[in-house]
């Protein structure tokens, strides 16, 4: 009896230093990614897009595995030339179901989010200073999980919204042929 009390507790003990290096490592970075890095320190990434002070990278060949489970869409985010997030492109229901379960094992039950504008379901995270979000496209079924490092994108948002501001007609809907009366803004309020 006493040698599976020794063996449970090696076993438990195992598994639970495994779990700290994992949630370790995502507090310092993202295998082997370290958060707030130059982008200089990654030779073998290449551009995929960039648009203001974002760029995204991936490195071709690259692959991660999660219980018995590969997965090779990986796209890194840098914001000014710092590390800051990761976007995991997930290519099946079964791939999904392992990274939502590995997930709630490690960091507890999600917040969750249904947008019925987009389609989206997504759970979210929150392991100190990495914000993780899982998402599925319930209509075209596009699933991804993203990792963003919240000190390193300060200011993104905003940056976001103002360059979506400037582009989007989605503020002023109005078509430019319609011909509208305006009323002056203030006047049709009584204020005394």
């Amino acid at each position: 009896m006493k040698k599976y009390h020794i063996v449970i507790f090696i076993l438990a003990s195992s598994l639970y230093l495994l779990n700290n290096a994992w949630t370790a490592d995502l507090e310092e970075g993202f295998m082997g990614y370290k958060w707030g890095d130059d982008i200089w320190h990654y030779d073998g990434l290449k551009e995929l897009y960039n648009k203001g002070d974002i760029t995204f990278y991936s490195n071709p060949g690259e692959s991660y595995s999660i219980e018995e489970v590969t997965i090779g869409d990986v796209i890194y985010g840098f914001y000014k030339g710092k590390f800051y997030a990761v976007y995991i492109n997930i290519d099946s229901l079964d791939k999904y179901d392992v990274i939502e379960a590995r997930m709630k094992a490690k960091y507890g039950l999600p917040d969750s989010k249904t947008s019925t504008k987009d389609n989206l379901f997504t759970y979210k995270w929150k392991y100190k200073d990495v914000t993780i979000k899982l998402k599925i496209d319930q209509l075209k079924g596009n699933m991804k999980v993203a990792f963003y490092h919240e000190p390193t994108s300060r200011g993104l948002k905003k940056e976001l919204i103002l360059q979506e501001i400037e582009t989007s007609d989605r503020f002023f809907p109005l078509e430019k042929k319609e011909n509208i009366n305006m009323t002056p803004f203030l006047e049709s309020w009584n204020i005394r």
